[in-house]
């Protein structure tokens, strides 16, 4: 008899392109593919604990038709930029309408987020304790939002260490990963949406999300997924939330085309 294969779902960072996330996930539960365990990082962090949470398709409903008022009530907070503009209270705010769980041990489906130690810059796996701080702290960008506090840290985005979590995946006992990498594959000519001059809060994000692509390649090449879906968002900017639709869509796209990859790693044990 063959031994049921534990698959592991890494789903990388990446701010607004995250959004495609949700296209991959509603394609896996379409598929009833049955997960061992999430592990996300930033954006993914999110994405993971909504997929935890059982609220894709909420999350999807919401997010299409997200508008220029509701993302900028994500942000509509005062904070002396001591060492952040933003505490991310807003957007924890929202986020407790599609991840009711309060505890890492609550949730169905074993799940970390991954963040930054920004006094040493080591990485640190978060699997207990509060669900809504771990994922707060994996999202944390520096210098947009304040670190968490915990256990004596000053945690922050964990894009910095590790963009694409696929060694979590494998700690957490996975067999095999199908991996969601959302910075490396451009989208057609004319998708992005251009801007002539970006604000500090742009050049933040988009500082990070350089240097989240180089680790990026390096950890594609060095702990190669089972299956790697790489939807067509990598030039959406980071905070560019009204994209939603058409990243979501780019996540539907992304998974048709490894399908049959998917499905051969839950039938046989491994991707062909």
């Amino acid at each position: 008899m063959r031994r049921q294969v534990k698959i592991g779902l890494a789903l990388g960072s990446g701010g607004a392109r995250g959004l495609a996330h949700l296209g991959v996930l509603a394609r896996l539960n379409e598929w009833g593919v049955k997960l061992h365990c999430v592990a996300g990082t930033s954006i993914g962090a999110i994405m993971g604990a909504i997929y935890a949470s059982g609220t894709v398709d909420k999350a999807i409903a919401w997010a299409e038709r997200l508008d220029w008022a509701g993302a900028a009530t994500l942000f509509a907070e005062i904070n002396m930029p001591v060492t952040g503009f933003f505490t991310g209270r807003r957007v924890e705010e929202r986020l407790r309408k599609f991840i009711p769980y309060g505890d890492f041990s609550e949730s169905p489906v074993p799940l970390a987020t991954v963040a930054t130690d920004i006094a040493t810059g080591e990485e640190v796996v978060l699997r207990t304790g509060d669900m809504m701080e771990g994922v707060r702290a994996s999202y944390a960008i520096p210098g947009v939002f304040t670190p968490v506090e915990r256990d004596g840290r000053q945690l922050v985005d964990g894009g910095l260490v590790n963009p694409l979590p696929i060694s979590v995946c494998r700690e957490l006992g996975a067999d095999a990963v199908i991996a969601v990498d959302i910075n490396l594959r451009k989208g057609p000519p004319g998708y992005r949406r251009t801007k002539k001059s970006l604000k500090i809060m742009e050049i933040l994000a988009n500082t990070i999300s350089i240097l989240e692509n180089e680790v990026t390649r390096g950890t594609l090449a060095a702990q190669a997924p089972d299956v790697c879906v790489q939807p067509a968002v990598g030039d959406i900017f980071t905070l560019d939330f009204l994209t939603a639709r058409a990243a979501i869509e780019a996540g539907y796209a992304a998974a048709d085309e490894r399908r049959a990859e998917i499905e051969a790693l839950v039938k046989e044990g491994r991707a062909s």
